[in-house]
């Protein structure tokens, strides 16, 4: 697959304006020196040192179901979901799932944040590797006070 030369916003925009697939991703964020520490520590290393977005990951968000309960990002908001990734409030492990997954948290109101799942080293096809943003929403900020998840930073 080839790269987006531009924002997240703008590749999802444009994807969305077509209505359909152009086989490309964007790169949206480094890979946070914190989560390479502890990846490390857990004996993963990682095939590329940037986090990507997949068209198909915009295509799930478009219309999609959660966005009546207010908990999808809009389009408009997608630099958001870059800051997240750059500059998070806070990352943490899920180590309730079977793989290594990464969340990473920004603020999005007074009592709400963006939350992205980053996949380390997902399999894209055959012999390709990208560390895939898969998800994202918007969570009220309590979620992650009692939650299963173990904070890095």
């Amino acid at each position: 697959m080839e790269y987006y030369q531009g924002s997240l916003k703008q590749f999802a925009e444009e994807l969305l304006a077509k209505g359909r697939g152009n086989g490309m991703m964007v790169e949206v964020a480094p890979v946070n020196e914190l989560v390479i520490e502890d990846a490390v520590k857990k004996g993963l290393l990682f095939h590329s040192m940037t986090i990507v977005v997949t068209q198909n990951t915009i295509f799930k968000y478009a219309n999609h179901p959660k966005e009546k309960k207010g908990a999808v990002v809009p389009v408009c908001k997608y630099d958001l979901i870059e800051k997240a990734l750059k500059t998070p409030l806070h990352i943490y492990e899920d180590p309730i799932q079977n793989e290594i997954i990464y969340v990473f948290t920004y603020p999005y109101d007074d009592s709400k944040l963006i939350k992205v799942v980053v996949h380390p080293n997902y399999k894209l096809k055959r012999g390709v590797f990208i560390n895939s943003a898969k998800s994202w929403g918007i969570v009220v900020s309590e979620a992650f006070y009692n939650s299963q998840y173990r904070m890095i930073k």
